[in-house]
């Protein structure tokens, strides 16, 4: 169940506010739990610029508003950051002929869904490369210091290379496909670059997925190619991304062509549920009518249930098996078609660090 501080979050990200004034007037005053909570939905820093535009200032403590102003100032020196490392490896790329395309948070920042950088947290930064570029790309940032993350055991077989970066530096994610499985058919990573638009980035050629392309690609990463809880508990930040991207490209994007793809791919479910979730949480309405047949409806409910009583989680058939075995035999199909696959897996079969992850999926959802 929602916290009380976990709905002053999500009020404050809703349009017009309405639910976070009346917690205000019932006496709400647990700021201690919205800081938890805004840094568990990873908003944090957009909380400062919400209240001011919501005009609440007069109703929060001067000391939380100056903390939250803070963090604010700080993550768009981080930001700033991360976006002098991405040109230095933008410009790298171009010296090999390579223009990499941005995705997700870089993407919203550079093409100016969110007002400015110092509202959206960046976890990385995420490159598309198409995959007969992506050893180059690799070998490139290898000699200027990249240094690639090894802990995780199935690196090599995911959608993306394993992050590299340099030292007190953040990780650059070079990515090849942006779902592996069938679901990949969804958005095949050669159409998104063929499809992406070119964008000047300080000097640096860098491409940008189309509007489609970037809608569809937030409902994939939240919804399928991230772990399968996030399906049930996604992040205020993704939700929030959607109702930005959503705004920002409203009248441009082909919503036909978006249901369609969906269609086709056997994913529409996926679709209208995560679109009914946001709805839920942050009340954005959505781009277009669609109407729920049984099924879905059953599953509509399901996924409420889940997110009210997570617990039940554990007693889901369903929700254990996807979270323990559909990604990782995303990546076994993927490791088994490439050279020497078969010997890696056999070699960390007799290894604890699998094990380690596997017990992770299964205890990683959110408990709120």
């Amino acid at each position: 169940m929602e916290s009380a501080a976990g709905l002053f979050v999500y009020s404050c990200l809703r349009e017009d506010g309405e639910a976070a004034r009346l917690l205000l007037d019932s006496g709400f005053e647990d700021w201690d739990g919205v800081l938890r909570a805004a840094t568990d939905e990873a908003v944090l820093p957009l909380l400062h610029s919400r209240i001011l535009q919501l005009e609440l200032t007069s109703r929060i403590p001067s000391e939380l508003l100056e903390f939250l102003s803070a963090v604010e100032n700080l993550n768009q020196e981080r930001n700033n950051h991360i976006f002098e490392e991405l040109k230095v490896v933008v410009r790298l790329l171009n010296e090999a002929g390579i223009e990499p395309v941005l995705l997700k948070g870089a993407a919203y920042i550079a093409t100016g869904i969110y007002a400015g950088a110092s509202t959206r947290y960046l976890c990385d930064i995420d490159l598309l490369v198409s995959e007969a570029q992506l050893p180059t790309a690799v070998e490139i940032l290898a000699r200027n210091g990249f240094v690639p993350e090894s802990a995780d055991p199935f690196g090599p077989f995911r959608h993306h290379y394993p992050p590299m970066r340099r030292p007190g530096s953040v990780y650059i994610e070079l990515h090849h496909s942006l779902c592996l499985g069938n679901q990949g058919s969804l958005l095949p990573a050669s159409q998104a670059i063929a499809r992406s638009l070119p964008l000047d980035l300080d000097g640096g050629r860098v491409r940008i997925p189309c509007p489609e392309d970037l809608f569809t690609h937030l409902v994939l990463h939240s919804q399928i190619q991230h772990p399968y809880n996030e399906r049930i508990w996604p992040t205020a930040r993704a939700m929030y991304d959607l109702v930005l991207l959503s705004r920002h490209y409203r009248e441009v994007i082909d919503w036909k062509l978006i249901q369609r793809r969906f269609r086709n791919a056997g994913l529409f479910g996926v679709l209208a549920l995560h679109l009914l979730q946001v709805k839920e949480s942050l009340g954005l309405e959505p781009p277009f009518k669609f109407k729920l047949d049984g099924l879905m409806k059953l599953r509509w409910t399901r996924r409420r249930l889940l997110r009210m009583r997570p617990a039940l989680r554990y007693g889901d058939p369903i929700y254990m098996c996807s979270a323990v075995l559909v990604r990782r035999l995303r990546v076994l199909r993927n490791m088994l078609g490439k050279p020497h696959g078969l010997a890696y897996l056999v070699k960390q079969l007799f290894s604890s660090g699998i094990y380690r992850h596997f017990a992770e999926d299964v205890f990683e959802g959110r408990g709120r």
